[in-house]
């Protein structure tokens, strides 16, 4: 269930990411997305993965050891929807020159992050899952 003022919540996440740079472990768009769901409802689907990595090789060892997939994990958590059918809220995994990224749709955007911080992007949607 959504957190009554999951709004404010989720904008005071995205605002204060704005221009927090980019880094393993402590800032990511897995992470990231995680914080965004904790806003929303009160779920972390990083709860597992917090402070436990510092490297893309890390990050992916423990995602395969404790989930298998990216996917699993966030499946583990909330439930898929249809791109189609994406509300505000909602998180997206999508296809990033550097691999398979999360963003979160807020304010009929995605956003995500970047090296220099949070930001809109470009994305096209390839799973969705409603944050609730």
């Amino acid at each position: 269930m959504r957190n009554r003022d999951w709004t404010t919540r989720l904008n005071e996440v995205i605002k204060a990411a704005i221009e927090r740079p980019f880094s393993w472990g402590e800032f990511d768009c897995c992470l990231f997305a995680a914080d965004c769901a904790l806003a929303v409802c009160g779920t972390d689907p990083a709860a597992v993965y917090r402070g436990k990595y510092t490297t893309e090789a890390g990050a992916k060892r423990l995602l395969k050891q404790n989930h298998g997939s990216l996917e699993a994990a966030w499946d583990a958590c909330f439930s898929r929807v249809s791109p189609a059918y994406i509300q505000r809220g909602d998180v997206t995994m999508y296809d990033a020159p550097g691999g398979r990224s999360m963003a979160v749709f807020w304010a009929n955007e995605y956003w995500s992050v970047a090296d220099d911080g949070v930001g809109r992007i470009d994305c096209t949607p390839l799973a969705v899952w409603r944050v609730e």
